[in-house]
């Protein structure tokens, strides 16, 4: 069964189960919350199976909320869990997916495995002063590695800081840093470090405080040593007017780079953040100064510096305060009291009738404990009892719509600087908390409502010395709440709110057209608003509703916009549609935009219930019917006819109701049977047939009824032959993500699921029951697809969707969930200011009806009443004040839980009106030396005003007069003159009048005005005469009587005779009293007439007082005659005028005057007078009243415990009856255990810590009556209330065993083993109250055992276990790391003192020395090793019998120094250069270095040190030597510069031409001027190659040439190239020289343990080679040794051996010769085999007889000589 949401008993979920991961062997926790009435049943499903609470499973049930708990979860707990909730009323489901991770080794989990971001050293919070660098770092990891960014309050850094002024950058082992280059003050807030790791985050937050430098003594004029200069001088500021006790609030909006540090002053002084200055920056980057509750001092001018590195702005307004009209005769003063004292404020108001008010700031006082208000007089007084810091703060004393006085009370204690009393912060900011103490205080403690709060990764607990921070970043709702600060017993709080940050709904789409061209189809297009950019949709939601009426139903929603083709089967009904679109975000949604135009649609049909066969007899009634999936139009046929609705005379009946399809034949008859009945809609086709059958049986032997049907059916299902064979239906398996739906109410839920065969049927079931079709579930098919569609869910259609195929079935878990209430649309933005008497009227429209919503004024919650109005009908909330008043004015703030909106209303007074004179204009005309009275009546009375006349305003004072009355505003002019003439204004802010006054002659005045008698007197039936003279003989009077003109008349006679004027009045009686004016018209004057009538006497009276005494209840009648019927008198009781009323009547009878007094009282008695003004007479009333006494409640016996405290009582009236108290039949004394009260009609005796010996009776004397009671005392038993608890102690320590017993009296002894324990030096034993202490000191293993604690009544014992002292390190040993001869001290301190303990060095013990010491205090041991030596380098080690702690000690030689340093040296080309230097120590190591490149010793270069002298020598310098060489000793070096000087090269003796004969020998000899330069020979510009038949020699500075076996085709120029020097017989020509091979190495067989040498000849001298063995690369070293020499290219292998043997290639990368080695044993030498050439020195064989060379070469000269050798026998 299906409920509806309105249900109010349905279970309902109000928050769902979460889908999670987690880790293999860990718990699980599945959290759902239900409500319903009567309470639901809950049921947890794993995979469709009930889950048992048994093992690791665990249901839990709190409250609502109902969790299953899944301990040790394993991979087979995976799958999806459902939690079915189900009561009377109806039932509900949920479902979560739970994912168990297999866990994985800790190493490969750390390299693999994700890991969220988690800072292992978070940032540390600081406080610096301006100008000094700050550095925050921060340690992260996290897999992947995590990306950090930085924030300061919410903004990048890019945003407010230049790129110079801060770095941000990251160091090895995951640490990161924010370094700021100059902090400023602008620098100070809270920076946030977000840690980032794939889609988890981290963050850590710390705060900034930048403090300005203290000013140094030395700077002129005190100015600062840094920041922005103060600027004063400001010309032409704004003014701005405050009324006093308002605020005044300026901001100034300032814009650069770096962010503008902001100054605010007045009157050139600088302005402090205080209790009525608050300076800070709003959300929108305004820089505000808010001044509070303004005082006339606070007048001036106010400035606002801005400035940065860039330049320097300012702006300045001029503050004037207005003070009100009704100002306070006394202001409050500042008061200052220390904390927990009392504090006093004193003023004095006007007048005594005036009402106040006490607030503190923005909240009204009432009086209570805490505040005392009192009024004496016009005396004002505020006592604020028991004053703490929150009592810190600014007070005010306010006149009813009048002034205020304004005072602040400072709270000396030990907090200086308290918490706001309010902090209103946006959702997602940071809220910062401040306190400031005297002194720097240790234990401080902060709190949010109640709760000690900690430090967390969202919670910053700093404190800098007396400043105190608390900062909670990205605060949230549930942040909101009372934050406290407490130190000791002082204690500070705020109010946190926390405002939800509004977002408004998109825009609705534009351009929305409707196509129709398809059949059954509408297309839908559309285009998003053109601010969608500023506020996007999240989906757009489309609707639909029937032309012919109904309401609108959501139908589809998408996320993209464009277009949407709406097809006939969406729609549950064949009809015409319309449509209309909405956008939408998490915000709210749009206005809808309907579609132009409708369209035809209809859905396709398919059989729910087809058509059956249909039996009847012969005249009855035959019935066909079917069942559709939709309602659409069809049509009837009976055996091909079509049947209209009226068919064959009435026969045929069709009807159509929604789904259901009827035709009715009536009276069948035999004729009809094996009729065919279609029914045909669209493609759907269905048909039947009828059976008619006589009164025999149509087959014998079978009865026709539900059998023959049921064989009719059969033989129908089994006719078409594939019903023989059909297939098993499969359904192709859903994703998870799509069985598992959740989605908000009223959005669409299409369910899809592909079968197979397409033909397959399929049934939908939700919950185990047909899925109901209805307007919103529609079921769909099309091919291999099954759709069911709820066009617009509700949360009653939560539940398991099944779709049932028979063979096969696939379910989905729908969930619907509440879309949160959000606030629509509002009047927020529309100008709320309103004059007082509107009606004000905010409202705001929901996103569903009937939600609660809250209304706040200034932070506190509205209630509903005469004067504020609270609304809600469907969707739109209202709050109405229908006459609003100024102290309505103030912020609202509508709440709907997850939105909010805020409203500021200003309400001001209505604009002042001269009500009095109307127009036209008034024109006074007066005479000189008259009276003017100017008057204006105003609509408010305390408007202000002022007068001008001509332009020039008018001031009170000399012969103007200005009087303020009521409204009325008057200008007196005492004697006006002709210069009073003008035009006169009276000026309101809004509405002048202008009066005109002139003067005109003649008047007429009354003369000897001020001599004539204007008080008369006569008595009665005499004429009276009033009579005046006028300046003007003809000037007219006129004579009124108490404002009524008075006529001629019989009684009254009016007289003229010249200036004189006469009024007589004749007979005059009592009724001619009054006041007389006679009237000039420019003069007047006014006579008091008084008529003296006879006096009234009392007749009756003797002049003696009468006396009267009455019972109570009596009535009393005084009476008296007069001697005047007309006469009146007062009744008067105690000289106080009697009140009548309806037991006291006065009445009158003629001459008789009569007071009567209904069943007095004895309140009535005292003096009565009647009073006849000439005469009076006196009564005295005493009335009795019998007194009675009673006791009402008599005492009660009691029966109390020994040490109880008895209590008897007793009701006794009246109140002032005399009770006395007896005991035992004694009198009652008052004492410390015996108390007497008495309160009202209630009378006590109270006997404290009742004796066995206080029993006896009780008796109360009531003024005769008594009343007695038992008391019975029992012997109190003597129980242990807390029993004794087992105790572990330390030796040598002391343990305390401790008891408490039911009362305090009670007798306890102590038992150790049985054997009692008294007090002494070894046990204490103490009684505080109820409790008993054992104290056992110096503990031993003997002190081991039980103790019994026993009484009378009980005993409780426990177990006393003594274990060995567990001495641990508190301070360990450190590394201690120094210099020869110098200290090392070691310091560790243990956990008790008095432990010996050895020092030991190296494993050997340290004992006490002159250079050794040894110190033991208290907890503390040190070591101190004196005059420290290399050798004392070691591990330093401390033990005990149980504790061992080492250090280490190294001791370093002192830095080595340089006595003398290398000095430049210059020397020639092959040149030796030798640098030394000496060092301060001789065994200190150098490196010598040559520009920056450490040397290493060679053939050219030798390193040797002698003592402390270290030399580097270099042989052979060439110019590539040249350099700087550095010698470093580590501590120190030096360096020193070396040039070589290039040598020049000459030819001393030159080449000679020379002549030989074919086949001979030719020798070419040239001398060098220095004979270690190389040279080459060339011939014809090729380079000559030694050869069979060249040889080319060289010693010294010569070389010769010698050319064998000359031909003709040999000649040439030979010549020979010395660097640059080229002798030559003929002109040389420039040769190519490329990188090539010249000549190749040649295999080679050396001797074992002799060396080899391997040579080739490149073509360039300067041709780069590489030397290989095999294919190894070979490298110069001890064994190898590879030369350079011009164009030589050589390898030396010293000391070959066999394994040397090897191929040895010379690569000269372009080209490469390779040979082999071959090594053999040592023996003969036995040559060269082969032919070839031989040098001999001195002789030379002949070749022809005749020597090649006469004699051996000179030194110097080379020589070269050719001779054949030939082997022997050749």
């Amino acid at each position: 069964t299906s409920h509806s949401a309105g249900d109010g008993g349905t279970p309902r979920f109000l928050a769902y189960p979460r889908a999670f991961t987690v880790r293999s062997g860990t718990d699980a926790v599945l959290s759902c919350q239900i409500t319903g009435d009567p309470r639901p049943s809950i049921l947890w499903e794993k995979d469709k199976i009930p889950i048992e609470p048994s093992g690791r499973f665990h249901v839990e049930t709190k409250g609502d909320l109902y969790s299953l708990l899944v301990s040790h979860v394993t991979p087979q707990d995976s799958g999806l869990y459902i939690c079915k909730a189900k009561n009377s009323v109806g039932e509900t489901y949920a479902a979560a997916t739970l994912k168990v991770e297999v866990g994985e080794p800790q190493e490969e989990e750390e390299c693999s495995s994700n890991e969220a971001p988690t800072f292992l050293v978070a940032p540390l919070s600081t406080r610096v002063c301006r100008g000094e660098d700050v550095m925050f770092a921060c340690r992260v990891s996290g897999q992947p590695c995590p990306v950090l960014e930085w924030e300061k309050d919410g903004h990048k850094l890019s945003d407010l800081f230049e790129s110079s002024h801060f770095a941000v950058g990251q160091e090895p082992e995951d640490w990161h840093f924010l370094k700021l280059f100059g902090a400023r003050p602008p620098d100070g807030g809270v920076y946030v470090c977000r840690a980032r790791s794939g889609s988890r985050e981290a963050l850590a937050a710390a705060v900034l405080l930048v403090e300005s430098r203290v000013l140094p003594d030395s700077l002129p004029n005190g100015s600062p040593a840094d920041g922005p200069e103060l600027l004063v001088e400001v010309p032409g500021a704004k003014a701005f007017t405050v009324s006093a006790g308002k605020h005044a609030k300026f901001r100034c909006y300032v814009t650069g780079k770096p962010k503008p540090e902001i100054v605010w002053q007045k009157d050139g002084e600088p302005l402090a953040p205080g209790r009525r200055h608050l300076i800070y920056e709003d959300r929108e980057g305004y820089f505000i100064l808010k001044v509070l509750y303004c005082k006339p001092q606070d007048q001036g001018l106010y400035v606002c510096t801005a400035s940065n590195t860039a330049g320097q702005t300012l702006s300045a307004v001029q503050l004037q305060v207005k003070e009100h009209r009704l100002r306070f005769q006394v202001q409050l003063a500042d008061v200052e009291v220390a904390e927990r004292e009392d504090a006093v404020l004193e003023c004095q108001v006007p007048l005594e009738t005036i009402p106040t008010a006490w607030y503190l700031e923005d909240r009204e006082l009432q009086p209570s404990h805490k505040y005392v208000m009192e009024e004496q007089g016009v005396v004002r007084r505020l006592t604020i009892r028991d004053a703490c810091t929150d009592d810190d703060g600014i007070y005010l004393c306010q006149m009813k719509d009048k002034g205020r006085s304004i005072a602040e009370v400072s709270v000396r204690g030990v907090i200086t600087k308290r918490l706001p009393r309010k902090l209103d912060v946006m959702e997602g900011e940071n809220a910062v908390f401040c306190v400031e103490t005297r002194e720097a205080a240790e234990g401080t403690c902060w709190s949010q409502d109640g709760l000690q709060l900690r430090a967390s990764p969202r919670t910053v607990l700093k404190s800098f010395g007396r400043t105190h921070l608390l900062v909670l970043v990205h605060v949230t709702r549930q942040d909101a709440g009372i934050i406290s600060f407490t130190v000791g017993e002082s204690r500070t709080s705020s109010q946190l709110r926390v405002k939800c940050v509004k977002h408004d709904p998109p825009s609705a789409p534009v351009a929305v057209e409707m196509s129709v061209v398809e059949s059954n189809t509408a297309l839908l297009t559309w285009c998003p608003a053109p601010d969608a950019h500023l506020r996007p949709p999240s989906r757009y939601l489309l609707e639909r509703r029937e032309v012919a009426g109904g309401e609108w139903v959501q139908c589809l929603a998408t996320d993209l916009p464009g277009h949407v083709r709406v097809l006939g089967d969406s729609v549950p009904r064949e009809a015409n549609y319309c449509f209309r679109i909405c956008s939408a975000n998490e915000h709210g949604r749009s206005s809808p935009v309907e579609f132009p135009g409708s369209v035809h649609l209809a859905p396709a049909a398919r059989l729910e219930r087809g058509l059956q066969d249909v039996r009847v007899q012969d005249g009855e009634d035959a019935r066909f019917s079917l069942e559709l999936s939709a309602t659409v139009h069809g049509t009837w046929f009976l055996d091909g006819a079509r049947l209209g609705k009226e068919e064959a005379g009435g026969r045929c009946s069709v009807q159509h109701r929604g789904t259901e399809h009827l035709l009715l034949i009536r009276g069948a008859r035999l004729a009809d049977s094996g009729a065919q009945v279609t029914f045909v809609s669209g493609s759907l086709r269905d048909s039947a047939t009828l059976h008619v059958q006589g009164e025999q049986c149509a087959h014998p032997g079978i009865v026709p009824g539900e059998e023959q049907q049921g064989l009719s059916c059969w033989r129908m299902l089994l006719t078409p032959p594939q019903c023989l064979s059909a297939p098993q239906v499969h359904i192709a398996p859903v994703p998870e993500a799509e069985r598992l739906r959740e989605v908000p109410t009223g959005m669409p839920v299409l369910l899809e699921c592909q079968v197979s065969p397409s033909s397959a049927p399929v049934v939908w079931m939700k919950d185990g029951e047909a899925v109901p079709l209805d307007d919103v579930i529609a079921v769909q098919k099309e091919g291999c697809v099954r759709r069911l569609l709820l066009r617009s869910a509700g949360p009653s259609d939560t539940g398991v969707y099944t779709c049932d195929a028979g063979d096969d079935a696939v379910s989905f878990v729908v969930t619907v969930t509440e879309a949160p209430v959000r606030i629509v649309s509002s009047n927020e933005e529309a100008p709320h200011t309103y004059v007082a008497g509107q009606c004000v009227e905010l409202w705001c429209q929901l996103s569903r009806p009937a939600a609660l919503v809250r209304w706040y004024k200034d932070g506190e919650e509205v209630e509903a009443g005469e004067s504020l109005v609270l609304e809600q009908e469907g969707l739109r909330c209202r709050l109405v004040l229908p006459c609003a008043r100024p102290q309505d004015a103030g912020e609202f703030v509508c709440d709907a839980g997850g939105d909010s909106v805020f409203y500021t209303v200003t309400i001001t007074e209505p604009p002042v009106k001269i009500l009095q004179p109307h127009r036209p204009l008034p024109v006074v005309t007066v005479s000189p030396g008259e009276t003017v009275t100017l008057s204006c009546e105003l609509s408010r009375a305390d408007a202000p005003v002022h007068w001008t006349k001509e332009g020039i305003r008018l001031e009170a004072g000399g012969t103007l007069v200005l009087e303020e009355e009521g409204a009325h505003r008057r200008l007196l002019i005492p004697a006006a003159q002709a210069e009073h003439s003008g035009k006169y204004v009276c000026t309101t802010p809004e509405n002048p009048t202008l009066l005109v006054l002139g003067a005109a002659d003649p008047l007429v005045r009354i003369l000897e005005k001020d001599i004539l008698p204007t008080h008369r007197h006569c008595r009665a039936m005499e004429d009276m005469v009033l009579e005046v003279h006028l300046s003007y003989a003809h000037g007219e009077v006129k004579w009124y009587k108490d404002g009524e003109k008075l006529q001629d008349t019989g009684c009254v006679r009016l007289e003229e005779d010249g200036a004189r004027r006469s009024l007589v009045i004749l007979g005059a009686t009592g009724r001619d009293a009054g006041e007389y004016l006679c009237d000039t018209g420019d003069d007047s004057i006014v006579f008091f007439v008084t008529v003296e009538e006879p006096p009234v006497t009392i007749v009756s009276s003797t002049g003696a007082t009468e006396h009267y005494c009455l019972v109570a209840g009596e009535d009393l009648v005084l009476a008296c005659e007069l001697s005047r019927p007309d006469a009146t008198v007062r009744w008067l009781r105690n000289g106080q005028e009697v009140q009548l009323g309806e037991r006291v009547q006065a009445e009158a009878h003629g001459v008789l005057r009569q007071l009567t007094i209904c069943g007095v009282q004895p309140g009535d008695s005292g003096c009565y007078v009647c009073d006849a003004a000439s005469d009076r007479v006196h009564f005295t009333l005493h009335v009795k009243v019998p007194r009675v006494v009673e006791i009402i409640t008599e005492l009660q016996s009691l029966t109390v415990l020994e040490g109880e405290d008895a209590t008897f009582k007793c009701l006794v009236s009246p109140e002032d009856v005399a009770v006395t108290w007896q005991l035992n039949g004694q009198p009652v004394a008052t004492n410390e255990r015996l108390l007497v009260t008495r309160s009202g009609l209630c009378h006590s005796l109270t006997l404290q810590q009742c004796q066995l010996g206080d029993a006896g009776t009780v008796t109360a004397n009531a003024e005769g009556l008594v009343s007695t009671a038992r008391l019975s005392v029992q012997e109190a038993q003597v129980l242990f209330v807390r029993k004794l608890q087992d105790v572990v102690a330390e030796e040598q320590g002391e343990a305390c065993l401790e008891v408490e017993v039911s009362h305090e009296a009670a007798e306890v002894q102590w038992l150790k083993q049985g054997v009692l324990l008294q007090s002494g030096s070894k046990y204490q034993l103490q009684e505080l109250g109820c409790r008993r202490t054992l104290t056992i000191r110096c503990l031993g293993p003997a002190d081991r055992g039980t103790y019994r604690c026993e009484s009378l009544h009980d005993r409780t014992q426990a177990k006393l276990c003594v274990e060995p002292r567990k001495v641990s390190i508190r301070t360990p040993l450190a590394d201690v790391e120094t210099f020869e001869k110098e200290t090392a001290t070691f310091h560790l301190e243990l956990s008790h003192p008095g432990v010996h303990g050895v020092w030991t060095r190296d494993g050997i013990r340290v004992k006490p020395s002159s250079t050794r010491r040894i110190a033991a205090e208290g907890c503390g041991h040190s070591l101190t090793l004196e005059g420290l030596v290399l050798e004392d380098s070691g591990t330093v080690t401390f033990t005990t019998d149980t504790l061992r702690c080492s250090a280490c000690l190294l001791v370093r030689e002192p830095p080595v120094t340089m006595v003398r340093v290398p000095r430049d040296l210059g020397v020639p080309e092959t040149g030796v250069a030798s640098f030394e230097c000496e060092l301060s120590r001789p065994s200190a190591e150098v490196k010598w270095f040559k520009d920056g490149q450490e040397l290493r010793p060679g053939p050219n270069c030798r390193i040797y040190s002698a003592g402390r002298r270290r030399v580097l020598q270099l042989s052979r310098c060439e110019l590539a030597d040249a350099g700087t060489y550095t010698c470093d000793a580590g501590d120190c070096q030096s360096s020193a510069v070396l040039h070589v000087q290039e040598r020049q090269v000459c030819i001393v003796q030159e080449l000679q031409d020379a002549q030989v004969r074919e086949g001979d020998n030719a020798v070419f000899t040239c001398e060098m001027s220095h004979g270690d330069v190389k040279g080459e020979w060339f011939r014809d510009g090729e380079k000559i190659k030694v050869s069979s038949t060249v040889k080319i020699r060289q010693e010294g500075g010569g070389g010769s040439l010698g050319l064998g076996c000359t031909r003709l085709s040999s000649l040439g120029s030979p010549r020979e190239l010395a660097h640059s020097t080229m002798p030559t017989g003929h002109p040389p020509c420039p040769p190519a020289l490329p990188i090539r091979i010249v000549k190749p190495l040649r295999d080679k067989t050396v001797l074992a343990r002799h060396k080899a040498t391997l040579e080739c000849t490149v073509s360039n001298a300067r041709g780069r080679v590489r030397w290989l063995r095999g294919d190894t690369e070979i490298f110069a070293s001890g064994k190898y040794e590879i030369c350079a020499m011009d164009c030589y290219r050589t390898l030396i292998i010293h000391c070959v051996g066999p394994e040397d043997e090897d191929s040895y290639t010379c690569d000269a990368f372009d080209d490469r010769t390779t040979a082999r080695l071959l090594v053999e044993g040592e023996g003969p030498n036995t040559g060269v085999e082969g032919a070839g050439w031989m040098w001999d020195q001195g002789s030379v064989p002949p070749l022809s007889g005749t020597p090649l060379l006469g004699a051996p070469p000179a030194p110097g000269v080379l020589q070269l000589s050719l001779t054949p050798i030939v082997p022997a026998g050749s």
